[in-house]
């Protein structure tokens, strides 16, 4: 069985490397003759699965991508080839939760928003959905779920009408980008929904760029009372409007999901998925093939209290992640980008390809970031079963 994988797939050979005749290959150099006597591939989003890529694959039976998001597969066209197809949806899920939930607590930080009264209203109740409610739960910071598919499916829990949402105190997208149909989203965020939208109000987006209409949230953002936005998608990524550097209050280059443990589980489904096509068992695990960390001693300001203060959940949390170390470094690897913007001898198709090789490069660069189930707490011995149980909600592991 001939197994080939893109080698930007995290720890991809030291996962694949039993399951047949492995190889490797790069994107940017990938041609049909590569995938003539292939019988499975791995890809990751920057690989285009499609018909010309593959039309001298003869014997191609499965293709998997480790990565949530399929929009750079032609599945239609594979399924009209018999060749299955499959993802690692939900991978990200926690990383894109916890990197929603870092934007929140540093509004909270900054005096926008009150979490103890605010409603965060979450719009896509699918992987990253359930893992950002799972969160707030734990919290006990009130949400309203809005997914239309989902509640059509039939699915039991409580969901609430898109007009519902816009009154929310933050509202965070989690949709796919769906061109067309009943439940399409492009464009989800119009000039409509932006006009009622106001100054009090946090909106992220952390999907897709599409589901947002960037000219006029540009719009709206030079009006009065604006709310205020946080970027990590952008309509013509990697070419993205520098315009929007200049009102959005945090922006990041599409790394929201971009956790060590995001990644690899991609990589550990996309495993489990050819360990199975192929009757083998799967062996490895997550937590084998990521490197440990030391327990960290957590100071709590009231240990014995019902849950955890704001001082404490702002404290700890954001010592995980903070999405403001990620804002400050996109913005200073664009600041050569505006200088030329500014030179009148930069013509538009140089600053273009200059805006595209600094978003690609702070992806491909992106630093260490682990989720909290990477940690494991040390807590005072007074610690309340409350607080206990608010952290083993958030992934923290603690220390018997």
């Amino acid at each position: 069985m001939k197994i080939l994988f893109e080698d930007t797939i995290p720890l991809g050979r030291e996962y694949l490397s039993g399951l047949g005749d492995v190889s490797s290959y790069a994107w940017q150099t990938l041609t049909p003759e590569d995938i003539k006597n292939v019988d499975v591939m791995a890809v990751r989003s920057t690989t285009k699965v499609n018909q010309d890529l593959l039309s001298q694959a003869s014997q191609l039976k499965f293709v998997t991508t480790a990565t949530s998001g399929t929009n750079h597969m032609d599945k239609s066209w594979l399924d009209s080839q018999g060749i299955s197809w499959n993802s690692a949806g939900g991978c990200n899920a926690v990383a894109v939760a916890e990197y929603v939930l870092s934007a929140v607590l540093l509004a909270e930080r900054a005096g926008k928003l009150d979490t103890n009264a605010i409603t965060i209203g979450i719009v896509g109740a699918g992987h990253v959905g359930t893992a950002l409610a799972k969160r707030l739960d734990a919290l006990n910071i009130h949400y309203k779920l809005c997914d239309p598919p989902l509640r059509a499916s039939g699915d039991p829990r409580a969901f609430v009408d898109f007009d519902e949402i816009i009154g929310c105190d933050v509202i965070t997208l989690h949709v796919p980008f769906v061109k067309s149909g009943t439940h399409s989203t492009g464009k989800l965020i119009n000039a409509n929904v932006l006009e009622q939208l106001k100054g009090n109000q946090l909106l992220i987006n952390a999907c897709r760029g599409e589901v947002v209409d960037e000219q006029a949230l540009l719009t709206r953002l030079n009006q009065a009372n604006p709310p205020t936005v946080v970027l990590d998608v952008f309509e013509n990524e990697p070419a993205i409007n520098l315009e929007l550097t200049k009102h959005c209050w945090l922006m990041t280059p599409h790394i929201a999901g971009h956790s060590v443990e995001g990644k690899v589980r991609g990589t550990q489904y996309v495993y489990e998925q050819i360990s199975a096509l192929l009757g083998k068992p799967s062996t490895k695990t997550l937590d084998e093939c990521l490197p440990a960390i030391e327990p960290i001693k957590v100071d709590l300001a009231s240990p014995s209290s019902l849950g955890l203060l704001k001082q404490d959940l702002i404290g700890l949390m954001l010592q995980v992640y903070n999405v403001d170390i990620d804002d400050n470094a996109f913005r200073l690897a664009l600041r050569d980008v505006l200088l030329m913007q500014q030179t009148e001898s930069a013509n538009s198709e140089e600053i273009a390809a200059s805006i595209s090789h600094t978003f690609a490069t702070m992806r491909k660069s992106y630093r260490v970031r682990r989720e909290c189930s990477a940690y494991t707490l040390i807590l005072p011995r007074d610690t309340s079963d409350e607080i206990k149980q608010q952290l083993k909600g958030l992934g923290f592991s603690l220390q018997a």
